[in-house]
């Protein structure tokens, strides 16, 4: 069997080097506050707001700030707030929490406050909304824990695994069936993501030996994360189970 040495085998793509480096700092950050030697799975994003980064977190009806507004962070006063509707499903709240926490490692000096209503994704026209976005798949995803996983993932399905992550960088029919009916659904139980979360960071890295490679195929990812195609991914899920994004929108 070969010796994987994980956070070897992908990088975020050029563009996105600054916000995997901050997301990586600021999880390095909690774990020292905390007094952390390993990172848990999945990452207490809420209680790591508080205790870690000392920002008040609160879940309270936001619906007057809009009937969309799933989370809000205001950097002056040091305060991010959820939308209780977020609570429906865990992975789209933790999603919430992580992208909210990105406003405030990224964006503090461009505004004072902010609230997401844009839909997930690549239709975020926003490019500080889709860096938060990033920052929180970063967070809660860290390479190395994301590479380990993947790997246990295709062991636990009696699969080979460096023919499984080569199989699932291949625009082919059996790599969409091992996206769809293994590797998300797993990625998702095990980080505690959306599954619009889980396509984000896949779609963000690229093999360190062969950059042109994305670990998630572009056409899998277009298929997949806009808002009408996502209800069509998730068809036959349980309720509890589908996505939204942290983000906010219902």
């Amino acid at each position: 069997m070969r010796a994987f040495q994980y956070g070897k085998l992908f990088e975020p793509s050029s563009g996105l080097r600054i916000v995997e480096r901050k997301a990586r700092r600021c999880l390095a950050y909690c774990r020292h506050k905390l007094g952390l030697k390993k990172t848990p799975l999945p990452i207490p994003i809420e209680d790591w707001i508080e205790r870690a980064l000392d920002i008040r977190f609160g879940i309270e009806d936001l619906s007057h700030l809009g009937p969309q507004v799933l989370g809000a962070a205001f950097i002056k006063d040091r305060e991010i707030l959820i939308s209780d509707k977020a609570l429906q499903n865990e992975g789209r709240f933790r999603f919430t929490c992580a992208h909210e926490l990105g406003h405030f490692v990224l964006h503090a000096k461009v505004a004072d406050a902010f609230q997401e209503t844009d839909e997930p994704g690549f239709a975020s026209s926003q490019r500080i909304e889709r860096n938060a976005d990033r920052f929180a798949a970063a967070f809660l995803m860290p390479i190395p824990h994301l590479e380990r996983e993947l790997v246990r993932i295709a062991e636990d399905a009696k699969l080979d695994p460096q023919w499984c992550l080569s199989e699932l960088m291949m625009p082919t029919q059996k790599s969409e069936d091992l996206w769809k009916a293994l590797v998300v659904p797993e990625v998702c139980r095990r980080f505690g993501v959306s599954r619009i979360a889980a396509l984000i960071r896949a779609r963000g890295l690229r093999l360190t030996t062969d950059h042109q490679r994305p670990l998630l195929p572009a056409r899998f990812y277009y298929a997949w994360a806009s808002p009408s195609a996502i209800s069509v991914f998730d068809r036959g899920s349980p309720p509890d189970e589908r996505t939204g994004r942290g983000a906010r929108n219902e």
